[in-house]
């Protein structure tokens, strides 16, 4: 299956997602944190965060609208910069956003979803000549009742999407309570896209279970998960390359491709090109912490609880980088 990463507001910055893809791979895109709309306008710092990833990773820009007018402004920034697919976010569940009747708050308009859809039926019509422009969905079962996702489906299935991606919560959960399966089931029965499954996938085993259960799943996106444990896509894919040659059995589990000291030197490579970026771009101690800081977040359980605690505590770059040192004394 394929394995795509979730945007992650914050982590899964430019200079991440180029790191990530140089030294563990695994990955089949990229999806970038979403473009908004800010005074009217694109926002300039979203639009700076893009990059074009080299080699095979690909990335995928996402916006998040709404209205039919936010949408085409945004979906026209990105056409400007080259790019021939676009995410729209239908499954933001912050607040900030869904109180603005953007992300999981646009679920229950049926309406705006409708014109937006519209629009995306048409974009090859408004790209005026250019290379045609594929469009997919991520969203949520609803913000506050899975009604809301089956009663979009019709319009969603009758719009040429690449792929929706599902994350079977509601918007007013965030990042807590169960998965509603048995909704995600009607669903995937029901649509005609490709879809790909989001959702607290933390392990190779899940990946393995997704498509077992699952066999038209179009793959799986990892966001959490990843940040924590950014070796899963690579480890997913040894094992199926293992699976293809015989060389070990086909039934799932959780495997590691490398010991545990070879994990934490990735790691710090990882973090060395994100450093260097931070100290390269920004200025003074607290701009560059407050952007690296964030990298360890979820790295919590790979290194020293001591250690941990004094990455996240440091007020002055030296007092960072020694901590960071410390890390290396349990390399071989």
């Amino acid at each position: 299956m394929r394995i795509l990463f979730a945007p992650l507001q914050g982590y899964t910055t430019g200079i991440y997602r180029k790191a990530h893809a140089e030294i563990f791979g695994g990955v089949d895109a990229y999806y970038a944190p979403f473009l908004r709309i800010e005074n009217g306008k694109p926002r300039e710092k979203d639009l700076r965060d893009l990059n074009a990833l080299e080699g095979n990773a690909r990335e995928i820009p996402q916006i998040i609208a709404n209205s039919v007018d936010e949408f085409k402004i945004l979906a026209d920034a990105l056409i400007a910069k080259g790019y021939t697919e676009i995410d729209f976010n239908m499954g933001c569940p912050f607040p900030m956003q869904v109180n603005r009747h953007r992300g999981a708050g646009l679920l229950s308009d049926e309406q705006a979803v409708q014109e937006i859809m519209d629009v995306i039926r048409t974009a090859p019509a408004i790209v005026k000549g250019t290379a045609p422009v594929k469009f997919s969905v991520k969203m949520r079962l609803g913000q506050d009742s899975p009604d809301e996702a089956f009663a979009l489906l019709p319009i969603l299935n009758e719009t040429p999407l690449s792929q929706i991606t599902l994350h079977p919560r509601l918007g007013k959960q965030q990042y807590k309570g169960a998965i509603d399966f048995k909704s995600f089931e009607k669903f995937y029965a029901e649509c005609r896209h490709p879809l790909v499954y989001n959702g607290d996938i933390t392990t190779v085993s899940q990946i393995c279970e997704m498509e077992r259960r699952y066999p038209k799943l179009a793959g799986v996106m990892i966001g959490r998960g990843m940040l924590a444990h950014p070796s899963l896509a690579a480890e997913y894919k040894a094992l199926c390359r293992k699976d293809e040659t015989g060389s070990a059995q086909s039934s799932c589990r959780d495997i590691n491709c490398a010991a545990p000291q070879d994990f934490l030197g990735k790691i710090l490579q990882m973090h060395q090109i994100i450093f260097d970026h931070a100290c390269q771009t920004y200025q003074g101690d607290s701009q560059i912490l407050s952007h690296v800081q964030s990298f360890w977040e979820y790295l919590e359980p790979s290194i020293p609880k001591k250690i941990f605690k004094k990455i996240k505590k440091a007020g002055k770059l030296n007092e960072y980088q020694a901590a960071i040192i410390e890390i290396t004394s349990h390399l071989p």
